[in-house]
C-alpha cells in the first residue's frame, strides 16, 4: 500500500471521519476538525472546588495527631479540606511540625456523608425481641432485663449470636432504656463494682470521655482501660505496667539517640509525626523496631526484632 496520502482508499478513510466525529471540516484534505463549544462539562469541576466559607477544624476521631486542617464549606456541606500550615515553628535547630495531615483526614468528609455511616443505635434482633417481649409482660426494664438475662437459655441464645450480624435499628429510648436496667439490675444483685465501664478515649471526645469516666467512678463501677477494651492499640502498656500507652511528644523523638519502635507502626498510626522518625534517622540516630511483621517503619530500622507471633502475650 503506498504511504502517501494520495491514495483514494486513504482519503477515503480520512474523509469518513466527519461521521464518527461530527465536527466542522476546516481543511480541503479533511484531516483538520474544529470543534466548537462543548466545554459545559467544566462546570462540574469548577462547582466541586467552590465555597462559601474556610473553617479550621481538625480530626478528632480515635486520632491523637490533632493535626490543623482547613475545612472548605458551601451551604453548610463539607466540600473538601487541605492542610494548615502555619503551626508555630520549633525554631532554627529542629524540623517544623508542617507539614501535617494524612489521606484519612484528607478524606475525611467521605466518611462524614458516607450512606453506610451509623446513625442510630442498632441491637442484636434476638436481644431485642426478648426484652420488648419480657417488658411488656413484666412491665418494668430492670425486671424485663433480669428475666432474659438470668435465664441460662435465654443468655446462650443472644450470647451465641454474637459475631453473626443480626443488628436492628433501635429507638435511642429504647436503646438507653437497656443501658440503665442493666445497670440497676448488676448494681442491684452483685454490687456496683460490678460494673466494667469504658468510656470513648479521650482523643475522640474529651467531653464523652471524662462524662463516661465521671459516671462509672460516682456509681461505684471499674474503669477499664480504652487499649485494654478494643485493643487496637499497643496492650502491652496496660497489661504490662497498669496504664495506658504512655508516649514522648513526636518532637522529643529529635533529641533521642536511640528509639525503640515497639507496638507501633508510626508511618500508619502516627503518620503526621513520622517525618520526626525519618528525619531523626537520618541524623544519626539508632533505631530498632520490634515487630512480627516486615512493617512500614522497619525499612527505616537499623536493626529489626522480628517477634514470632503467640510467643509474647503482652
Amino acid at each position: 500500500m503506498s504511504t502517501t496520502m494520495n491514495s483514494g482508499l486513504q482519503d477515503a478513510l480520512i474523509r469518513t471521519r466527519r461521521f464518527f466525529k461530527p465536527k466542522e471540516v476546516v481543511s480541503p484534505d479533511g484531516r483538520t476538525l474544529l470543534k466548537v463549544g462543548g466545554r459545559s462539562g467544566d462546570s462540574f469541576y469548577r462547582d466541586r472546588w467552590s465555597h462559601d466559607k474556610v473553617v479550621r477544624s481538625t480530626h478528632g476521631v480515635n486520632c491523637t495527631g490533632s493535626c490543623s486542617w482547613n475545612v472548605y464549606v458551601k451551604d453548610g456541606i463539607i466540600t473538601w479540606e487541605t492542610q494548615a500550615t502555619d503551626y508555630p515553628t520549633t525554631g532554627p535547630d529542629k524540623p517544623e511540625y508542617e507539614p501535617r495531615g494524612c489521606p484519612r483526614g484528607a478524606s475525611f468528609s467521605w466518611y462524614t456523608y458516607s450512606p453506610t455511616r451509623t446513625r442510630y443505635p442498632y441491637i442484636r434482633g434476638v436481644l431485642l425481641e426478648m426484652y420488648r417481649e419480657a417488658k411488656a409482660r413484666l412491665k418494668d426494664p430492670v425486671l424485663a432485663w433480669a428475666d432474659l438475662t438470668e435465664d441460662p437459655e435465654r443468655a446462650v441464645r443472644y450470647k451465641s449470636a454474637r459475631g453473626k450480624g443480626g443488628l436492628v435499628r433501635a429507638t435511642w429510648d429504647e436503646a438507653i432504656e437497656i443501658v440503665a436496667a442493666a445497670h440497676v439490675h448488676t448494681i442491684r444483685k452483685y454490687g456496683p463494682d460490678r460494673v466494667a465501664g469504658f468510656s470513648p478515649i479521650p482523643a475522640m471526645s474529651m467531653v464523652s470521655h471524662s462524662s463516661g469516666a465521671r459516671f462509672v467512678n460516682l456509681i461505684g463501677g471499674s474503669m477499664l482501660s480504652f487499649y485494654d477494651w478494643y485493643a487496637d492499640m499497643p496492650v502491652a502498656s496496660p497489661q504490662v505496667f497498669g496504664d495506658q500507652t504512655d508516649v514522648p511528644e513526636s518532637g522529643d523523638w529529635w533529641d533521642a539517640g536511640y528509639l525503640v519502635i515497639w507496638g507501633t507502626n508510626v508511618p500508619v498510626t502516627r503518620t503526621p509525626d513520622a517525618h520526626w522518625m525519618i528525619e531523626a534517622r537520618y541524623r544519626g540516630q539508632k533505631v530498632v523496631v520490634v515487630s512480627p511483621d516486615f512493617a512500614d517503619s522497619t525499612k527505616f530500622a537499623d536493626e529489626w526484632m522480628p517477634a514470632e507471633p503467640g510467643t509474647d502475650g503482652a
